[in-house]
């Protein structure tokens, strides 16, 4: 019974020993597994933000291009100015009924398949505005545009806060926003010369082309989720989003906050954007052939303040450990500048001068900006693209709102006195409320 009980023994030491060097093996697989991971997630995220980059700057171009045919397409169709005003507010009203509604479409379908069924919805979209007949026609592709293009910004927030660490998020979103200014600037010179020399239907169907070329793209190196990050697969893991805290999201002042100060900033882009040449032909008296260089001022210094802000936000977070100094107090401090700035060209005469001053105010300005879509992604990590639906719909109305109220206030009083005050106080408001009231650590 003795030798039993000891072989007993030495079997069970045995089992144990071979079962220690099972459990040894399963933990540095387990180990070499994460590294591994942890390895691809840091080599492949960056190619997501550049894909990312790239489908901003796309839909910008694409939402420019308009403006820039504007003359030829006003002639050719017979356009009055209030039938083609109404034609470019459809892209708005179109966009912000979707933005509101992406974070669902995200939430239900994951960001990459959104990514890829809207941007072949909007590149068929803008190519077929080649083939419209009149108004009611480019009306109704408009709006179908803004639609389709109205849920990119939520997916987009959605894979940054998928892929990369809470310390990254503003220079992630810092390369996305960058490409808000530089597609609008690009597409500039590129629409002038395709409808001069082929039509002005040729800039809207290369537009398409590498919309759908994006989309192969999208397809091909875009993933919900860098794999292994979780047990489920990544299709499991798009499906588990559709958990959206969204009575948080709703009842969150921090996203109030941020889309309300997101409004004043879009509001100062979209006025510079559609009247900013207007203002300086009309009431400064420049010559139009010089607003090809001094009305693209402004947007060089956009996309170089695009390009500052995730850089100085993640340093001013790293430097203080403070979430809110490198989200809400830089981006708020951001806006009461370019409010204060903007009003300076209220007191001042010299063309040249109000011209240097809104760049300037410009710059301040879209160093603010990418601010904007990391806030929600830091408050609200595994539903980022919930919650960036409701700042960037918030953010969107200036789209609206800024053409509407300051066409009215021009025609109204004969000047633009009265508009530029109002762009210079609503980023001094809201600049303020978000530096004393939004608090990007708590939705």
């Amino acid at each position: 019974m003795g030798i039993a009980l000891r072989m007993t023994c030495i079997r069970s030491v045995q089992s144990n020993d071979i079962s220690l060097d099972k459990t040894r093996r399963h933990v540095m697989s387990a180990a070499d597994y994460s590294t591994q991971v942890v390895g691809a997630k840091q080599r492949n995220r960056w190619t997501v933000a550049w894909l990312l980059f790239a489908i901003t700057v796309i839909n910008y171009a694409d939402r420019g291009v308009l403006g820039v045919v504007a003359p030829v397409l006003i002639k050719t169709f017979g356009l009055s100015i209030k039938q083609f005003g109404i034609i470019a507010s459809g892209f708005g009203w179109g966009y912000v009924l979707m933005v509101f509604l992406g974070g669902g479409v995200v939430s239900l379908l994951g960001p990459k398949k959104t990514f890829i069924y809207s941007s072949v919805l909007w590149s068929f979209a803008i190519m077929l505005v080649g083939a419209a007949s009149g108004f009611a026609s480019l009306l109704g592709l408009r709006i179908l545009f803004g639609a389709s293009e109205g849920v990119a910004f939520p997916s987009g927030s959605q894979l940054i806060g998928n892929w990369f660490p809470d310390k990254e998020h503003g220079r992630a979103a810092c390369l996305m926003g960058a490409g808000i200014p530089l597609g609008s600037l690009i597409i500039i010179p590129i629409a002038v010369w395709l409808t001069s020399a082929y039509g002005w239907q040729a800039p809207f169907i290369l537009l398409g082309v590498v919309g759908l070329f994006w989309a192969i793209l999208c397809k091909v190196f875009i993933s919900n989720k860098p794999a292994g990050v979780s047990p489920q697969s990544i299709d499991a893991s798009a499906a588990n989003t559709t958990r959206a805290p969204w009575g948080r999201i709703l009842g969150s002042k921090t996203l109030w906050l941020t889309g309300l100060a997101f409004f004043s900033s879009a509001y100062v882009l979209y006025f510079l954007l559609n009247f900013l040449p207007t203002y300086l032909v009309r009431e400064r008296h420049m010559e139009f052939s010089h607003i090809a260089y001094f009305g693209s001022l402004p947007w060089i210094f956009m996309t170089i303040g695009a390009l500052l802000s995730g850089p100085i936000s993640d340093f001013v977070y790293k430097k203080t450990g403070s979430l809110r100094w490198g989200r809400s107090y830089l981006a708020g401090i951001c806006l009461v500048l370019t409010g204060l700035i903007i009003s300076l060209t209220l007191f001042v005469t010299n063309t040249y001068l109000i011209v240097i001053l809104i760049s300037i105010a410009s710059l301040i300005n879209f160093t603010a900006n990418p601010i904007f879509f990391a806030i929600p992604i830091d408050a609200c990590p595994e539903s980022g693209g919930a919650a960036s639906s409701l700042t960037t719909g918030i953010g969107s109305l200036a789209g609206i709102f800024a053409p509407l109220l300051t066409g009215f206030i021009v025609n109204a009083t004969g000047t633009f006195y009265l508009a530029f005050m109002l762009v210079s106080v609503l980023p001094i408001v809201f600049g303020v409320l978000l530096i004393v009231a939004c608090d990007p650590r708590k939705l």
